[in-house]
Order: C-alpha cells, then structure tokens, then sequence
C-alpha cells in the first residue's frame, strides 16, 4: 500500500475562488459558520494532526476569534424576534423575554476541531435554545420538581407520551438583540485514568476551554397550542416555564449554575412597543399606499390641464398658501393660454365657489382690500367677464 501523503498545513475544502477570498473574521456574518468551518489551527507533526504549536493556547485562542464584539446583526434578529412574537400571539400562545442569571452553554456535545462545539441558530448565527429542548425541560420540571405535582394525564396531555406530541408545541428560544460570547474552562482533573492507574489528586489537570454566551443576555420564549387547550392549561405550562427556566436552567452544565433564566418584565414591555410601533409604521403605509392609489385614480380621471392643476398645488414651496392662491399666481404669470385659460379660470370660478369666496360685490370702503372681491374680479378677468 502506498504511504498516505499529508499536507504540512490544513487544506481547506473550498473553490478555488472561494479559497482566495477566505475571510478573516466573523465580521459581520455567520459566527456559526465561522467557528466550525475555518479553524486553521491544526498542523501536522510526524503524520499526525495536532494543533499549532506556535500558539500557547490555540484552542483558547480560536474560540476567542468570537468574543472581541457581538454578534448577529440587529435588524436581522430583532425582525426574527418580532417574527416569532406575533406568530405566537397569532396561535393564541404566551411569549415573555427572559434574561440569563449567568453564562449558558448549548450544544457542547457536537463535534468540533476545538473538541467542545455550540449550537448555532441556522439562519441568524447566534446561540439559541431548540423548541424540543425547552419541552424536554419543562416536562422533567413538571413531572420531578413542580409544586403542586401534577398528574400523569395531565403531563402526557399537554407534554406528549410515546406516539402522542401533546398539546404544547415550544418554539426556538432565540435572542432578541445581537450576542456576546465568552471563553470559559472546564477543567477534568482525573483525565485519562484507568482501572490499572486509577484517578488520583498527583494527576497534571487538563484545562478545555469553550465557548459560552454571556450572561444577561435575553432570549425570547414561547408556545403555542396545538389544538383545545384552556387557559388554565397555558397558564400552568406557562408557570412550568418560568419554574424550570429559574430552577434548573436550560442548556448543558446547568448542575454548576449555568443555564439559569429569570422573566425580564423590562425587556418583554419593550419588545411589545417595539410591535406596537411596527403595527403603526405598517397602518400609516398601508393608509400612504391606499391614498396614493386613489389619488392615482383620480388623476386618471381628469383632463391634462386639471392634472397640471393638482401637480402645482402638489409641489407647491408654501405648503400654507392657499391652493387658490398658488393656482392664481400661476395664471396671472401667463403660464397658460388660449382654452387652457380659460378651463383653469373656470377651475378657480368652481373653488372659489366651493369655499364660499366668490364674490362679485363688496361694501368695503377699499375695495382693494376684500381680498375674496379682488379676487373674483381677476378670475371674471380670465374668463373675459369684467
């Protein structure tokens, strides 16, 4: 067989096009895709892979290329939390924001060349909790720690048995603005031991760092009914939520304190006026788009010297002075001739008329000075009348 061939230096699997454009951080992309397809940290010494043995820590050092800022962009995250909040309002399910007590960490059991992985959120590159996850903590809670204890039936109702899903579904629990992230260690001090050299304090400890979300960092929970449920029923899942989710934690390395999420009442009210505000942002441009289309099939129904009209009243400097006014101004400057003149002396004889002004006597002692007759005089002048 022929020796197998490896390179000095990790080969990474991309195109060639894609290869000379390799990015250098996460920047402003997907932090998930980042941390588990570009480690570059791995060398090969004497036929075997290890990591780089220029760096003093470069496992620690990798996973430090995502806590210098945070991550996930804004305005893609708070669209997919307001997504999620009305989805569940709309199913007629609870939602709150819940901030974390402390660090929690998701996801260390998948594999990764830094040995701990993470979950990533698909789609926003952030951390997140799975909607099967939550369920799985609330239905231990339910069935171990709640107080009072409910029975059987009614867990298996709501939170599903073998071959029956229950009547709760949980959605992913995703933040709701952009993520810090943390490097922390875990360190196992009897590593490597066997029953012929058994564990023991002269063993060297082992630090592994990896990588967790900060703490006080808000995620968005929520459920939704899957079919008739009461309201005592969403009451009581949505009082198991808040439970577990300050008793046991969510995610892994909750028996060391992490994982641990209190009801942020602050954080909830500002994600409801933040939905509030889009409701009235999308009511004003659906109102702004109604108005423009009928304002456009008004237009289309008017002649070319009434199209003319509107469009100087539209574009008007003085948004104050009269429509009148302005269309009087435009006429007395000879802008139009002919008929034309004469249909936009008739376009003002009408306004005038509609709004009362028209006036064709005056009993003031300076007639110059009743605006309305000064007026009326100069359209009869138009119209070929004085």
């Amino acid at each position: 067989m022929l020796p197998r061939l490896l390179p000095e230096r990790m080969n990474l699997p991309l195109y060639k096009g894609a290869a000379e454009r390799r990015p250098t951080g996460v920047s402003d992309g997907h932090a998930g895709l980042w941390f588990d397809k570009f480690c570059d940290h791995w060398r090969i010494d004497r036929g075997k892979w290890t990591m780089a043995a220029d760096k003093s820590n470069p496992k620690l050092d990798w996973i430090k290329t995502l806590t210098t800022d945070k991550i996930g962009d804004k305005e893609r995250i708070q669209e997919s939390a307001s997504r999620l909040a009305r989805l569940i309002e709309r199913r007629a399910g609870c939602w709150d924001v819940f901030t974390a007590a402390w660090r929690f960490v998701t996801g260390l059991g998948r594999s990764h060349p830094v040995e701990n992985g993470f979950a990533w959120h698909p789609t926003l590159g952030t951390p997140y909790l799975p909607g099967s996850s939550m369920k799985g903590l609330v239905r231990a809670w339910a069935e171990l720690d709640a107080d009072p204890k409910p029975d059987c039936a009614t867990v298996e109702r709501l939170l599903g048995s073998p071959g029956n899903e229950g009547a709760i579904c949980f959605l992913d629990a995703i933040p709701i603005q952009p993520v810090q992230l943390d490097a922390d260690v875990m360190t196992p001090h009897y590593g490597g031991w066997t029953p012929d050299a058994p564990p023991g304090d002269w063993r060297s400890p082992t630090p592994i760092p990896f990588l967790v979300t900060a703490a006080e960092t808000p995620l968005l929970f929520g459920f939704v009914p899957r079919g008739a449920v009461s309201s005592e029923d969403m009451d009581t899942v949505d009082r198991w939520l808040k439970e577990a989710l300050a008793g046991s934690g969510a995610g892994a390395k909750t028996a060391v304190g992490y994982g641990r999420f209190d009801k942020d009442d602050g954080k909830t009210d500002e994600l409801k006026r933040q939905l509030q505000d889009e409701d009235r942002k999308r009511e004003t441009a659906l109102r702004h788009e109604l108005e423009a289309a009928e304002r456009a099939r008004r237009l289309s129904s008017l002649s070319p010297i009434e199209q003319e009209i509107e469009k100087i009243i539209d574009t008007r400097n003085d948004k104050n002075m009269a429509e009148i006014t302005a269309i009087m101004q435009e006429a007395e400057r000879d802008r139009w001739t002919g008929e034309a003149k004469i249909e936009v002396a008739e376009w003002l004889e009408k306004r005038m008329k509609q709004d009362g002004r028209w006036k064709e006597r005056t009993g003031a002692k300076n007639p110059d000075k009743d605006r309305n007759y000064r007026d009326t005089l100069k359209i009869k002048r138009l119209l070929g009348r004085a």
